[in-house]
């Protein structure tokens, strides 16, 4: 009888440490998959950049020393084209502010000001207005439940999730209308972004090879959130997320 028992908790135990094994092999995973994704991500938006910089400010730049020259060239002349002279003057004063506000647009991308100035909610209302002016994709967004306040970390994390949700849906879910719902319950954020569009698979959301969705579970997770993706094929795809308030965000 004895022998029986210390083989039922010898296979037991055995059976226990192969599971823990396979948890701990899954974690280590995962975490490579998440490092190789970050610098997948930051090499991509390095180049990004590198790109917006050579084709919008170095072009625009450019031009603006070609005018400079021949504003140079204008005033050697005898006889001096006040008209010319204005004329480029005004051109001049309108590619700056086109390069201004390229930059403004560059910078926001990278980190939006009114996340920091004006709280979440209105950075994600700002974020469904310029998710729609890009992608002519209509995105309502409906805040409830009065101001939300989070610390930066919370507020990063919700904005980032909303910005990849988006940015899945323009590139994959073939949607004309997409609703963002921002609300309090109980100290909580509530988070809900639904689309009309193909709806997501119940493979994809199982496949390791989505970053995306594993970014923002990652997110999520990392500051004891929670974050729920269901889809139906023709009836679009749901993204909620619950992020409980901070001790930090109280102080």
């Amino acid at each position: 009888m004895n022998a029986v028992f210390m083989a039922v908790v010898t296979f037991t135990d055995i059976t226990e440490r192969k599971r823990t094994e396979k948890q701990l092999r899954d974690t280590v995973q995962r975490v490579r998959t998440l490092s190789q994704r970050l610098e997948t991500v930051r090499e991509e938006e390095r180049t990004r950049i590198a790109r917006e910089l050579h084709d919008e400010l170095g072009v625009r730049l450019t031009c603006l020393k070609l005018d400079l020259a021949r504003l140079q060239s204008l005033m050697g002349e005898s006889m001096f084209p006040r008209e010319k002279m204005e004329e480029k003057i005004r051109s001049m004063t309108a590619e700056v502010d086109s390069t201004i506000v390229s930059v403004q647009g560059l910078v926001a991308e990278l980190r939006p000001g009114v996340l920091d100035d004006l709280g979440l909610v209105a950075a994600i209302e700002w974020q469904c207005q310029d998710f729609e002016r890009r992608s002519g994709i209509r995105c309502c967004c409906e805040a409830r439940g009065g101001d939300i306040q989070l610390d930066r970390p919370q507020a990063t994390a919700a904005f980032r999730i909303c910005q990849e949700a988006l940015t899945n849906v323009a590139r994959h879910a073939k949607a004309t209308s997409i609703r963002v719902l921002v609300e309090q319950l109980n100290g909580d954020l509530l988070l809900e972004i639904q689309d009309n569009g193909l709806g997501i698979l119940v493979e994809k959301l199982a496949d390791s090879a989505s970053l995306g969705l594993l970014g923002m579970r990652e997110r999520a997770v990392s500051l004891g959130g929670q974050i729920e993706i269901a889809g139906q094929p023709g009836k679009g795809t749901t993204v909620m997320l619950r992020l409980p308030r901070s001790e930090q965000a109280d102080k």
